[in-house]
């Protein structure tokens, strides 16, 4: 497959500057050399050379598009797996009743023959020697899946410059089910894929009493086949395929035997799709109209686009007028001069470096569809979404944006720093920016996530909580502040008898510290001091009331800072434990 852009193919080239290229036969072509084209208005591809006289070539070749060539990678493919395993396989394109070159690929093993159809030119044979293998536009119709219980089908996606196989699993009432061929097998029973498995086992599996009470109904065979045409009808719009959305329209026409709710949602279906159809073919239709008036007015700039979507969505089953059409497109580009070819250049490489930005832009709000802050760890993510964004222009979608506008004003705000408060806290309160209630998970309030939870709180509902803390620090600090001026303010006495000194005692004074321990008195001094707990007999520390937090004779103390887990303190509070000391113990029961 040659490179479809420009600085591909100058790789291309150079890669295979010694080599030659001819028009393949087994693609349909004249077996001519070939050159290649170099285009930055439309995709690159190869060309012929002109004839003696100077006059384009003539090619039989009809099919041009990228699935021209997939019986070829059908081919490639097929052998590259059999090689794996250690089997070996002779393949042949066969051409019978005068089928054009590629509608089928045989491929022979020692025991067993697959053939592939990749179009309708010839009708799959069955129970003759050969398993066939049917492409997306083969129909098969009820019968012969019940008969067989399950068919192959083949498709190839496109995956850069090449072609990849996969292999799906089509039984009666049943979705298709696709699989690499990694996945696949060849066994007794031929062809076989994980779904055959289940199909097998399933068909297989003894079947339950007919007095079992819990028999399931069976669903009736015409209502079971209108569903699955519904599904493959839906498979088909998804994939805007109008061949295989009219092959399923004649199916459900032909279906028999269902009546009711279902027999209105067939005729619903049928109804959508041909308008879905209609429209389609209007889209088509303006496309070439766009095309052909481009052409006739000399625009070669949007020729050049319309010439890109024609390629991209309208390469195959042209009519004869879509056919002229294109042709006279690609002749008046072949007459433009060298300045206007260099202006087309330049515009469509600005025209691929805003895609490329708006590919980028949609990648960071992918990234970023998880987050409703600006936060730090986010700065690099939201400078690229920027830029980008600056240089897609109106490439972007209106959805796409808005988003965009939302992060631009959060990033002049500036970028928020995180907080970080475990969440067995934050979560006992409730958050005041997305109104989580208490003992939920915050939420996200902006971007296309809105509704989903959030990977951490909200800062305004963390603020809360060191708000909190900060407080609690602020009151303990005063506290000991006042505490510690209260006790300096009252002089320091201890009675010191003299040895042997029996007589009456004498009065108290303050001791002195030595000179080489004064640091240490300091330190015992303030630790005394602090640690008023030491100082009352553990039975009167919850004797009288708490003067902070308003626990009663006989309660614990709230734990309104926040020491320890547990909701009650360990310790009863300063406040309560001065109040003990600076109670008169001698005052009798009844006085106090």
């Amino acid at each position: 497959m040659l490179p479809l852009e420009a600085i591909e193919l100058d790789a291309f080239r150079h890669r295979h500057q010694h080599d030659t290229f001819w028009c393949g036969l087994l693609l349909g072509g004249c077996g001519l050399q070939l050159t290649t084209k170099l285009y930055t208005d439309r995709v690159c591809h190869f060309a012929h050379h002109p004839g003696p006289d100077g006059h384009p070539h003539l090619c039989g070749r009809r099919s041009r598009g990228v699935n021209s060539a997939d019986h070829l990678y059908v081919k490639a493919a097929a052998d590259t797996w059999l090689r794996n395993r250690g089997e070996q396989a002779g393949f042949e394109f066969a051409q019978p009743d005068g089928a054009p070159i590629g509608s089928l690929v045989d491929i022979h093993l020692e025991h067993r023959r697959l053939r592939v159809h990749l179009d309708q030119a010839v009708a799959p044979v069955w129970d003759h020697g050969s398993e066939p293998v049917l492409g997306m536009s083969v129909p098969v119709d009820r019968d012969t899946l019940i008969r067989r219980w399950y068919v192959h089908r083949i498709r190839l996606d496109s995956d850069g410059t090449a072609r990849r196989v996969q292999i799906g699993t089509e039984a009666f009432a049943r979705p298709t089910e696709w699989f690499g061929l990694d996945d696949c097998a060849m066994t007794e029973r031929g062809l076989s894929t994980p779904a055959v498995e289940k199909i097998v086992q399933a068909r297989t599996a003894p079947r339950p009493s007919l007095w079992s009470t819990g028999k399931a109904r069976k669903t009736p065979e015409p209502e079971a086949r209108a569903q699955a045409l519904l599904r493959r009808l839906a498979d088909a719009r998804r994939i805007e395929s109008v061949s295989l959305v009219k092959q399923v329209c004649g199916e459900i026409d032909d279906l028999t035997g269902v009546t009711g709710e279902l027999q209105e949602q067939l005729k619903a279906g049928v109804r959508h799709a041909g308008i879905w159809l209609v429209e389609q073919s209007e889209k088509r239709r303006k496309l070439f109209d766009s095309l052909n008036r481009a052409v006739a007015e000399q625009e070669p700039g949007q020729v050049r686009r319309l010439l890109i979507r024609v390629n991209a969505t309208a390469s195959g089953d042209r009519t004869e007028a879509e056919v002229a059409i294109h042709e006279s497109a690609i002749k008046f580009f072949a007459g433009l001069d060298n300045l206007t070819r260099d202006a087309l250049e330049a515009e469509a490489a600005t025209e691929k470096k805003a895609q490329q930005a708006a590919t980028r832009v949609r990648s960071a709000l992918h990234r970023l569809r998880g987050y409703d802050t600006y936060t730090l760890d986010l700065r690099s993510q939201v400078e690229e979404l920027l830029r980008s964004a600056a240089s897609a222009g109106e490439l972007l979608k209106r959805g796409e944006a808005r988003r965009v506008e939302v992060w631009k004003k959060w990033a002049a705000l500036g970028p928020q720093e995180q907080l970080h408060v475990a969440r067995r806290y934050w979560i006992q309160r409730s958050c005041p920016r997305c109104n989580a209630e208490q003992g939920k998970n915050c939420v996200l309030v902006d971007g296309p996530s809105s509704g989903k939870a959030r990977h951490a709180g909200h800062n305004e509902r963390l603020q809360l909580i060191l708000n909190e803390r900060k407080a609690a620090q602020e009151l303990v600090r005063q506290q000991r502040t006042a505490q510690q001026e209260a006790e300096a303010s009252i002089p320091r006495m201890q009675q010191i008898p003299e040895k042997g000194d029996v007589g009456p005692s004498r009065p108290l004074q303050e001791p002195r510290p030595k000179a080489h321990r004064k640091g240490q008195g300091q330190k015992a001094e303030k630790k005394a001091a602090v640690r008023l707990h030491h100082q009352v007999p553990r039975g009167d520390w919850y004797r009288m009331m708490c003067p902070r937090c308003d626990a009663g004779p006989g309660k614990l103390c709230d734990n309104d800072d926040r020491v320890g887990p547990s909701e009650k303190r360990q310790l009863p509070h300063d406040e309560r434990l001065r109040r003990v000391l600076q109670s008169n113990d001698r005052i009798s029961p009844g006085e106090k």
